[in-house]
């Protein structure tokens, strides 16, 4: 639900404000949110307490969006080739 939530999310705003959703450029904010998503089913997988799984799961997106913001990361981008 977090990665849908934040590539629509991101999706209609960008289309709101008439840019190029980040989505189709190389962004990380989605993969960010499906590390976040797969630290807490691990982590429920362990059985360790909610509190812990969300505080874990928010900490490893927010550090991941970061960090690819600070560093510049960006996913390979591969165009479709013209036909």
């Amino acid at each position: 639900m977090g990665v849908v939530s934040a590539v629509f999310g991101g999706v209609i705003r960008d289309v709101l404000s008439n840019e190029v959703p980040l989505i189709f450029r190389k962004e990380v904010y989605a993969s960010a949110c499906l590390a976040g998503g797969m630290v807490f089913l691990g982590m429920e997988f362990l059985q360790k307490g909610a509190d812990i799984n969300i505080v874990a799961s928010i900490v490893v997106v927010i550090l991941i969006r970061y960090l690819s913001v600070r560093y510049h990361w960006a996913l390979p981008f591969r165009p479709l080739k013209e036909r």
